[in-house]
């Protein structure tokens, strides 16, 4: 399939870039997507969900993919584990994962879960585009990289015990251990993350638990197996405030344990600032800025950004009511729209003449990168 925003020549193993201004880059790359590109064809007819989509992740790092719902947040998690449905979606770029653990079945410096090979004929380029198969994917997931997904109700087996459930994911990946040792793990982890009477809740069906002790149950499930990434998906959404901060720092805790890096996706970007390092800014399937976490939340530069924090609630805005934006997304199946203008061009209210006429590129600002005319040197 044809994509019509194809134009930069794509590689399988990557050059990784060097920034002075971001301490991370010292730290090994485990994760590197590049111009990645997701459709969704209904009814015959393309949405682009996610375009040009470029992230960074490295060893221990913290990043928070943050945008308002529909923003293809979580359609970019199910792209790195391919979780989308195969019958509908059309990949183009790369997703490229460094593993860090050895183990026997698994001696790749990188894995390309997604992997676009260029072709050029006579007369024209094409695209040959390649995922990983189930078979290998399935031991990636879990494993290398696990995923706490945006409703922890309906994660689980309601007619399983919990303990048993999180042995399982232990025992798919851990073949030699036997039911003692595994039961053991799952004890250990159940102590990790701070469930009360580890023996008693390993008993327990998930409708005998509650939100916040699920949630737990969830986070001992995606660290069962130590991997190098962990996606979590909105892990505070049916969450009341005060459990909010606790599984936050849960999640922080288990990652400095393990060394792993972190995914954290969320529409909340109030409750961020403490626990990541590293932020992207997502809207309508595009990143419009990213930067280091401070420098986002003293310096937003892109307007979109701006109006998120100007509706980050505080005692100070008592009373006051707080910003909308007129007009809704835009249509995702516009070709002519999504992908030769600036896609906050309906709701912004810095636009240019220049935004109608042309998309913008991404321009690097003190550490910054920002998807804007206003900064074009």
């Amino acid at each position: 399939m044809c994509i019509k925003s194809c134009r930069a020549k794509l590689q399988l193993y990557i050059e990784v870039k060097s920034e002075k201004d971001y301490n991370f880059m010292g730290h090994d790359l485990v994760l590197n997507i590049e111009n990645l590109e997701v459709s969704f064809e209904v009814k015959d007819i393309p949405y682009f969900v996610l375009r040009s989509v470029n992230l960074e992740l490295y060893t221990k790092q913290k990043i928070a993919i943050v945008g308002e719902s529909g923003s293809g947040k979580t359609t970019l998690a199910n792209s790195i584990l391919l979780f989308n449905d195969k019958k509908i979606t059309t990949y183009f770029g790369n997703i490229n994962f460094y593993p860090i653990k050895k183990c026997d079945e698994l001696t790749h410096q990188v894995i390309p879960i997604i992997f676009t090979e260029e072709i050029e004929k006579e007369d024209r380029t094409e695209f040959d585009i390649h995922t990983l198969d189930e078979k290998f994917m399935s031991h990636v997931r879990g494993f290398h990289i696990s995923m706490i997904f945006q409703d922890p109700f309906t994660a689980l087996n309601p007619v399983l015990r919990v303990g048993e459930q999180v042995g399982e994911v232990i025992k798919i990946h851990n073949q030699k251990l036997n039911k003692k040792e595994i039961y053991d793990k799952v004890i250990e982890l159940f102590t990790l993350v701070h469930l009360p009477e580890p023996e008693v809740m390993y008993k327990k069906y998930p409708h005998q638990l509650s939100g916040g002790q699920i949630q737990r149950v969830c986070v001992a499930t995606a660290i069962a197996n130590r991997p190098e990434i962990l996606i979590a998906d909105e892990p505070t959404t049916a969450l009341d405030a005060s459990l909010k901060e606790s599984i936050l720092s849960l999640l922080s805790e288990m990652t400095e344990k393990f060394d792993t890096s972190l995914i954290l996706i969320t529409h909340d970007i109030s409750i961020i600032k403490n626990y990541v390092d590293y932020i992207y800014i997502l809207y309508a399937g595009e990143v419009l800025e990213s930067g280091p976490t401070k420098q986002i939340f003293y310096n937003p530069l892109h307007p979109y950004t701006q109006f998120l924090f100007s509706c980050y609630v505080d005692k100070t805005k008592k009373g006051q009511k707080l910003p909308s934006l007129p007009y809704e997304i835009p249509d995702l199946s516009d070709q002519d729209f999504i992908f030769e203008k600036c896609i906050f061009l309906n709701r912004c209210q810095k636009k240019i003449k220049r935004c109608e006429e042309e998309k913008p590129e991404v321009y690097s600002v003190k550490g910054q990168k920002v998807k804007c005319f206003l900064y074009e040197k």
